[in-house]
């Protein structure tokens, strides 16, 4: 997943997830896939999700931390 390679110097670099509009989770595109993701508070970066793009995505499918 070279993709997510320098995630850790520009988080931000990502779009915001529509479906959650959180500033901290976001997401990149690699071909017809989505790699959703969450910026920690500790500057950690989580991936939290794989998804085709074509698949409709409800808040409850992306698995996260409460």
């Amino acid at each position: 997943m070279q993709k997510t390679i320098g995630l850790d110097e520009l988080p931000r670099r990502g779009h915001k997830v529509q479906e959650l509009n959180e500033d901290a989770v976001r997401e990149l595109g690699l071909y017809s896939y989505r790699i959703i993701y969450e910026i920690k508070p500790d500057h950690l970066i989580e991936v939290l999700a794989v998804i085709h793009k074509r698949r409709h995505v409800e808040p409850n499918d992306i698995p996260r931390e409460q």
